[in-house]
């Protein structure tokens, strides 16, 4: 593999990856810092980390809505629209004086990701020849996986030198940085074109497609109910939450950015639904685990690697699979995806929440267990997948 394989757009690929990276970590990086927000609006965990749910409600709702809102707009303009909402969204939070006021912002960052993620993935299909789609994909959900690799670790450890407020300002920087690099370097793209409603939901009269996105919420689901809490579960080590949790998540995502990048490469070696197998099964086993190896800090570390690599492969054969199985409809599935893949977040840390209510932490990795084997029966029955590429 080269970088001329991707015809001179891998650095607009590496752009909307830094969109991306922006994204990831605003989504997840209350995880780290909930403790710190709790502090601040004098709320329990429980609740802050509903801001999370918040926020993957929100996208959930927007990424088709905003899908057929934009559809007469070309993909260029549509993504600097939608960094500009996610940009304002986090300058909300960073001077939210009420929960109801960070919520609110939460809100508004959810919009521009919802309007930005699928529309950025269908672009980069668009620029590279179908046999490295895999890869494209993975380079732009890419900036994800790095910004739980390293944009999560480092903002919750900086939280604690200058503050939570500065990392939504930090994060609002990086969507600036995309939008600008985007605006420069991205040529104009046509309209990916208007649907009806009877068209936006078509796809779902795909028996492949709607089984697929089944697989996505529940095996999201079932890593949200842990990661979501992460911080409360982690005060069960015997270091303590306030000394591994930074080391755990570094861990966690540089697993991530090696399944992520393993994804793209087995996808279009192997195929799509060997990846999926392999990742959703060894995700589920390794969650069950955390539930007797919790207070051993060594055995901890190990599961968040092994949780990072196959908690990250699963994504790219399914968003994979729903482009070759819905060709017309690209960029509305893989939207309808992502709002699958953020209710299943939401579903998630909601019940979660519900469990820190009535049972101690470490009943959550217990409670991930079914969820990751429905994820896992799906897979096996009916997901077909695509082969190799020859």
């Amino acid at each position: 593999m080269t970088l001329t394989d991707y015809k001179g757009h891998f650095l607009t690929l590496c752009l909307m990856a830094t969109g991306t990276f922006a994204i990831g970590t605003d989504a997840f990086i209350v995880a780290g810092v909930l403790t710190e927000i709790s502090d601040t609006f004098t709320v329990g965990p429980a609740q802050t980390g509903q801001l999370i749910s918040v926020f993957a409600l929100a996208y959930m709702l927007f990424a088709p809505l905003t899908a057929w809102l934009f559809g007469n707009l070309n993909r260029k303009h549509i993504l600097q629209i939608a960094l500009i909402l996610f940009i304002a969204g986090n300058l909300a939070c960073a001077f939210a004086d009420s929960f109801l006021q960070i919520s609110a912002g939460r809100v508004l960052a959810a919009l521009g990701a919802a309007a930005y993620t699928p529309q950025a993935a269908a672009a980069a299909v668009g620029l590279v020849s179908e046999k490295r789609r895999g890869l494209a994909i993975s380079i732009v959900y890419g900036g994800m996986t790095l910004a739980i690799a390293l944009g999560i670790p480092f903002g919750t450890f900086l939280a604690k030198l200058i503050g939570w407020r500065e990392i939504f300002l930090l994060i609002a920087l990086l969507g600036a940085v995309s939008l600008l690099g985007l605006s420069l370097a991205l040529r104009a793209i046509a309209a990916p074109g208007k649907h009806t409603l009877k068209e936006r939901l078509a796809p779902l009269r795909q028996k492949a497609v709607l089984t697929t996105l089944l697989i996505t919420f529940f095996a999201v689901c079932s890593e949200h109910i842990v990661y979501s809490y992460v911080s409360v579960l982690l005060k069960n080590t015997q270091l303590g939450a306030e000394a591994i949790l930074p080391i755990a998540l570094l861990v966690f995502g540089v697993g991530a950015v090696i399944g992520n990048f393993v994804s793209g490469v087995l996808t279009d070696t192997l195929g799509s639904k060997l990846v999926l197998l392999f990742s959703v099964t060894i995700q589920t086993v390794s969650l069950f685990l955390l539930t007797f190896y919790i207070t051993a800090p060594w055995w901890v570390l190990a599961i968040f690697l092994v949780w990072g690599i196959t908690g990250w492969m699963y994504l790219v054969p399914i968003q994979h699979h729903l482009l070759s199985l819905s060709k017309r409809f690209g960029a509305l599935t893989v939207s309808l995806n992502s709002s699958v893949l953020y209710a299943g977040i939401a579903a998630g840390g909601m019940f979660g929440g519900l469990t820190l209510y009535t049972l101690p932490a470490y009943y959550l990795p217990l409670f991930s267990l079914p969820l990751g084997a429905i994820a896992l029966l799906l897979t096996l029955l009916f997901f077909q997948g695509e082969k190799a590429n020859e």
